[in-house]
């Protein structure tokens, strides 16, 4: 609020400099103590210690450096953890973590194994024995999409994810095909 003739003169709970009529002024809600806005807001709250208002007192923490291995040019540690590894890395060859500054792999990339699999026993099984191809199919796929998720150097996860609906679309085609032959006979 700005301070008005009541509030003027009074001394900021902060500066203990005097209220002049329009200055942005806080009032304490909970000790009714007066102070400039800005140093309200500087200061974190009400000046009074013990006010409910009053800043939370700052805990210093002293951080004790442990002394770490001495890195050589070339050398960078992994963040995950905490061998030191070559600065060309990308990923941590330890522990598989992602070592660049962005937490991003940039290097090449190949398929999974088994993603293509996949898709190829998935469309083998559209053709012949679809119950036997379908499974395996779903199989190579969801392999496939483990390895993917655990090492950012593969790629591939449309053809796992291809190769899981083929294999599921071979199991029920070729269900269905038997059940309408069963019930023909």
């Amino acid at each position: 609020l700005k301070a008005n003739p009541r509030l003027q003169g009074q001394p900021c709970s902060w500066c203990g400099e005097g209220l002049a009529i329009g200055d942005d002024t806080a009032i304490c809600g909970a000790c009714s103590a007066t102070a400039h806005g800005w140093c309200w807001d500087g200061g974190g709250g009400c000046s009074r210690a013990g006010c409910a208002n009053a800043p939370l007192r700052k805990i210093e923490v002293h951080a004790v450096a442990a002394p770490g291995p001495q890195l050589r040019p070339g050398d960078q540690m992994c963040p995950s953890c905490g061998k030191v590894i070559s600065a060309a890395d990308q990923i941590c060859p330890l522990c598989r973590a992602i070592v660049t500054p962005d937490g991003l792999y940039h290097g090449p990339r190949q398929n999974a194994p088994g993603a293509t699999a996949a898709l190829v026993y998935g469309l083998i099984g559209l053709l012949i024995c679809g119950m036997v191809f379908g499974a395996v199919a779903i199989s190579k796929a969801q392999n496939a999409k483990k390895t993917i998720q655990n090492d950012p150097r593969y790629g591939g996860e449309g053809l796992a994810t291809a190769g899981f609906v083929l294999g599921i679309i071979d199991i029920i085609g070729w269900f269905v095909l038997l059940i309408l032959r069963v019930s023909r006979m």
